[in-house]
């Protein structure tokens, strides 16, 4: 009975060290932030907000549907959402949307490039166009970062839009 409980408290003690080692694994998230957003208005649909982690959008003039991709941190999820507006609420209705689960790299991969939005202490640059708008959405509990515009996110924006793709590629499948 006493080895039978060694070993059971042998095991405990490992799966608790793999756990801090694995979360130690991952950087700090949003240790420096810059354009914070206190009284912004978050135009992401309620269930596709993440406690900690980025919401990325990108839409036209010409329709009312909408391209998202959010990261959930602490979930250690990705998910690609559509939606369209609704003509009588005036509000983004989720037409369809699919969510892939993230590994310990990907989302420390996330969280470095988010980082370098979060530290970034101007507007992200966007390359011009007419028809298009896009959207970058930070979030660490209450703090916000919120920045949009008109054309094509550039910088680490695009970064962050790129592993994101990258990511989104390799899982969903």
């Amino acid at each position: 009975m006493a080895i039978a409980l060694t070993v059971i408290c042998v095991a405990e003690n490992a799966r608790a060290t793999d756990a801090v080692s694995a979360a130690s694994v991952s950087p700090a998230y949003a240790p420096v932030k810059a354009q914070v957003c206190t009284d912004c208005k978050i135009n992401v649909p309620a269930g596709m907000i993440p406690q900690r982690g980025v919401v990325l959008s990108n839409g036209s003039f010409a329709t009312p549907v909408g391209y998202w991709e959010m990261v959930d941190i602490d979930q250690h999820k990705m998910t690609r959402f559509i939606t369209q507006l609704n003509a009588s609420t005036h509000k983004l209705d989720v037409v369809q949307s699919r969510t892939v689960l993230l590994s310990d790299g990907d989302v420390a991969a996330v969280i470095e490039l988010a980082n370098a939005v979060w530290r970034f202490p101007q507007k992200l640059p966007a390359e011009q166009s007419t028809d298009v708008v896009w959207g970058v959405d930070l979030f660490d509990g209450a703090v916000a970062r919120k920045e949009f515009g008109v054309g094509q996110v550039q910088g680490d924006g695009a970064n962050l839009k790129a592993a994101l793709a990258q990511i989104w590629q390799r899982l969903a499948r």
